[in-house]
């Protein structure tokens, strides 16, 4: 029986190294940076949000459960929000920062 060689591969990457890399992008400035990130992170917890506490406000006028379904809604958006900050916060840390030495 012949064996062969399984063949190499390279790691896929992680999406949030990708996400680090294209939010440093072809400047690497900070601020460029900072403001990738803040907007991804806006639209991001507008969505994670809005959305539970309007559909749970929604859902309630039509069920007629006037506060039930729009605490859970609140409840499901405070989480959201949560794991959206704790993933932005894991992308920030993993870019690499440049230290310049400023001469005396």
């Amino acid at each position: 029986m012949i064996q062969t060689k399984t063949p190499i591969s390279t790691p896929s990457p992680k999406k949030r190294d990708f996400l680090a890399k294209s939010a440093v992008g072809q400047t690497g400035s900070p601020s460029a940076v900072f403001i990738s990130l803040a907007l991804d992170m806006s639209w991001r917890l507008a969505i994670v949000v809005l959305v539970p506490i309007i559909g749970g406000f929604e859902l309630d006028k039509k069920l007629k459960t006037t506060p039930l379904i729009t605490i859970v809604g609140f409840v499901i958006a405070m989480i959201g929000m949560a794991l959206v900050l704790w993933r932005m916060l894991k992308i920030a840390n993993s870019i690499p920062v440049k230290y310049e030495e400023k001469n005396k």
